[in-house]
């Protein structure tokens, strides 16, 4: 006969309490990690699942629906900032022939945990599932691109140590505007190695609105602005002057036509520079002002940035204004032509050095630049904000 031995009759030991104790809070952090930690990989990969879950489940019950019907809220007419066609989901729906028939859960087998965190919804006109913040607008998600290009000097068919970067930033009407944009930049560059002075010019933008555009319809709208260094070394500024513009069809326009409200004719965005290594990549990331404007876009848009590689430093540096100007006088000093792009002029600036802005790694490769957005209607749970990939042609080729 086998006999029991007192360790068998005793049970766990303390050091075996302790184990399971450990293991149980590690387990009890990887569930709270899929509910809470809305901006990590593993959550962006439920959302996902559940994402692909939800669409299936609604095409199912749009198919049986007699007459036809989406699991959707109805939406009284005339809510301001909703685009028509997009609607939360309702889970609780049931079949037009049988009530009794629900969505959740003879569609869809379960509530997904994710709905306590973000708003489900569809666009009826396109059939695409998409979730939100809660409370944001009805409108549509982004579907934003970004695509990053070197320019090679005059006369040159690769770029050279220094070329200039160019990144265009194409939007869609209608659709969630950016609010963040984080661009990685590779291993190997030289951002800003030599810190510029405060005001430095280190890049200019021109922003297009095209047609659909609601200030002048049927018209093409330019705008522009311009980066410059400020005393923090790790921040840099956009100052987009919104009311200084020209239209393909009727010139500069003035009286009561203007892109911004007047006392926002002057927007300061930010960008926060982690500069790269030889070994770790690098990070700009712009936190746009929205200032009045609501979540969606209001015209198809394109804003081409260019950083510059080699900067001048100025004996007297440009003025950054302040966000909020009294009239569009007091915004930035600016031309815009479709010949030269947005060209700032009117400051008594003497140049007194150049000094190396981005410097391309000193070898032959295809560097893979990246980006991620946060958009206006992007979920936020706590502290923590929902990035998407913001794709595009962003892998630059170094010979």
């Amino acid at each position: 006969m086998r006999r029991q031995t007192v360790k068998g009759q005793a049970g766990f030991t303390l050091i075996e309490l302790l184990a399971v104790m450990a293991i149980l809070g590690v387990l009890a952090a990887l569930v709270a990690g899929t509910v809470v930690g809305l901006g990590n990989r593993s959550q962006s990969v439920r959302l996902d699942g559940d994402q692909t879950s939800i669409s299936k489940a609604v095409n199912a019950f749009a198919l049986e629906a007699f007459p036809e019907k989406f699991p959707i809220v109805a939406i009284g007419g005339g809510v301001t900032g909703n685009i028509a066609g997009i609607h939360e989901i309702n889970f609780k729906t049931g079949l037009p022939q049988d009530p009794n028939k629900v969505f959740v859960p003879d569609f869809l087998s379960s509530l997904p945990d994710s709905s306590a965190l973000v708003s489900w919804r569809m666009d009826t006109n396109s059939g695409n599932v998409f979730f939100a913040q809660d409370g944001s607008a009805l409108i549509k998600p982004s579907n934003n691109r970004l695509d990053i290009s070197v320019h090679p000097t005059t006369g040159s068919s690769s770029p050279s140590a220094t070329s200039d970067y160019l990144l265009e930033l194409s939007m869609a009407k209608d659709e969630a505007a950016p609010e963040i944009v984080k661009i990685s930049i590779p291993a190997g560059y030289t951002l800003a190695g030599a810190l510029a002075s405060a005001g430095t010019l280190v890049g200019k933008l021109q922003v297009t609105l095209d047609t659909d555009n609601n200030v002048d319809p049927g018209q093409t709208i330019r705008f522009g602005g311009v980066v410059l260094t400020t005393s923090d070394p790790d921040q840099w500024v956009l100052v987009v002057d919104y009311n200084n513009y020209d239209s393909t069809g009727s010139a500069t326009l003035s009286g009561g036509f203007r892109v911004k409200p007047a006392n926002e004719a002057t927007r300061v965005h930010t960008i926060d520079v982690v500069r790269p290594s030889s070994d770790s990549g690098g990070t700009l990331t712009l936190t746009i002002a929205r200032g009045t404007d609501k979540e969606a876009n209001k015209a198809t848009e394109k804003w081409d940035m260019t950083l510059v590689g080699l900067a001048t430093e100025k004996t007297q540096s440009y003025t950054v204004p302040s966000n909020s100007t009294s009239s569009e006088g007091g915004g930035v000093d600016a031309n815009v032509s479709e010949a030269n792009g947005f060209v700032p002029t009117g400051i008594n600036v003497t140049s007194t050095s150049s000094i190396t802005i981005i410097a391309n790694p000193g070898k032959s490769a295809v560097f893979r630049w990246s980006a991620q957005e946060h958009s206006t209607i992007a979920p936020v749970v706590g502290d923590t904000l929902f990035f998407v990939v913001l794709p595009g042609s962003q892998g630059v080729l170094i010979k």
